[in-house]
């Protein structure tokens, strides 16, 4: 990483204009279209680590809907257990080899006394459930009758990635996949041939060729199982050269200009081109 502050969140550009309500039990952030524009559909963000209280996770749902006119809710499915955001300057600097051994040994104490609470109390088995529940609630909710993506970004990725396989508990009572269309960038906690291997709904991933969490080799992986699946299963794995993990949320905008904020930007509109395509068609089939 390049500096420990550019992972903070603190300097991307502007501020958070949702709101916060209690939706399907969960406290969830808003982010609506422009003031009279209608709803083209309903974008579900399953955030980072640093979960529903980091602000880039606000902004992205803000962009999300002045940008292409979606509905975002940003629930928190940490039930208020996200990690801290100093584990990112911390990590910053475990990673910096510019720091003395001691020092680096300092701050992988420091990281793992805050990671790992999250890690337990945030683990599958517990959010998976929550995040289920939400979704089925919204899908059978007769007052949202719009389609519904997924954008699921690093601890968030294996839930995106779960919700495209084709299994009774991602579906409603009528057989109903709980979404439309599923976007992940950076995904942790991959079993490649497992999970990949499973997808059966359309799938887009961002992934930097430096990700240390999903090697470049898992991520050739994933491709190769995927462009088997065509053209039965739509899918596009989008690699972004030198971007790490985490490069989509918490890449520093503070230089405009920079590969880390075009990249950042270019995988938005990915995610946003991917839902515009997902839910053309799937307007197209209920026509």
């Amino acid at each position: 990483m390049s500096c420990p502050q550019c992972f903070t969140g603190h300097i991307n550009p502007g501020s958070p204009t949702g709101r916060w309500e209690t939706v399907y039990n969960l406290r969830t952030y808003i982010a609506e279209p422009a003031s009279g524009k209608q709803a083209l559909g309903i974008i579900v963000i399953i955030p980072d680590a640093f979960g529903v209280d980091f602000v880039n996770n606000q902004i992205l749902a803000d962009h999300y809907a002045s940008a292409a006119q979606f509905l975002v809710y940003l629930p928190d499915f940490m039930n208020g257990h996200a990690a801290p955001v100093r584990t990112m300057v911390n990590m910053a600097h475990m990673w910096d080899e510019k720091e003395s051994l001691l020092s680096r040994s300092y701050y992988v104490v420091a990281t793992m006394a805050d990671f790992l609470p999250f890690l337990y109390r945030n683990r599958f088995s517990v959010s998976w459930p929550r995040v289920k529940n939400f979704l089925r609630a919204l899908r059978e909710d007769k007052k949202t009758p719009l389609p519904v993506g997924i954008a699921g970004f690093c601890w968030g990725g294996l839930h995106a990635v779960k919700l495209s396989h084709n299994t009774p508990e991602v579906q409603t009572e009528s057989g109903r996949p709980l979404v439309d269309a599923i976007f992940t960038a950076h995904p942790s906690n991959l079993n490649v041939p497992q999970d990949i291997g499973n997808v059966s709904h359309n799938l887009s991933i961002a992934i930097g060729d430096d990700d240390g969490v999903m090697k470049i080799g898992q991520v050739r992986e994933a491709e190769a199982i995927l462009a088997a699946k065509k053209p039965d299963v739509d899918s596009e794995v989008v690699v972004y050269p030198g971007a790490k993990h985490g490069f989509s949320i918490r890449a520093s905008r503070a230089k405009p200009d920079s590969q880390e904020t075009r990249q950042a930007e270019e995988a938005e509109r990915q995610a946003i081109a991917w839902f515009q395509k997902q839910f053309k068609a799937v307007g197209s089939i209920r026509s």
